[in-house]
Parts: structure tokens; sequence; C-alpha cells
């Protein structure tokens, strides 16, 4: 299953909505720490995905011809 970067920022969203609703600032911080964690796989995977699409557009390299034994 693969998970995109909008359903990352959808997870760190509710993080913050159970940050602004906790009773503690240790637990709120805990929310926000993982919600900042949701946040940074989403451009990680945005990246990811934009360096293999950039790759796969360079055009491609042919192999050198081999040379038949003398």
């Amino acid at each position: 299953m693969v998970i995109t970067p909008q359903e990352y920022r959808r997870m760190a969203e509710e993080c913050f909505g159970w940050a602004r609703e906790a009773q503690t600032d240790e637990v709120r911080q805990c929310y926000r720490n993982l919600a900042q964690t949701w946040l940074v796989a989403a451009s990680w995977v945005e990246d990811a995905c934009r360096q293999r699409s950039q790759a796969s557009s360079l055009p491609r390299r042919r192999p050198a011809p081999k040379r038949k034994a003398a």
C-alpha cells in the first residue's frame, strides 16, 4: 500500500488537532512532534517521486557495441 503525501499531511492535521485538545503540555508536544514527522515524511515522498520522475525523463545511454573476439 502506497501512502500519498496528501495522506501524510492529513495525518499531521489530525495530530495538530489532538495537540489543541491535549490536557498537558507534554502530550501536546508529543502530538506536535508526531505531526512534524508526518510533514517531513510527506516532503520526503514528494522529493523521491520528483527525483524518480526526472530520472525517467532523462535520455538513456545506449550500451557500447560488443566487439568480436579476434
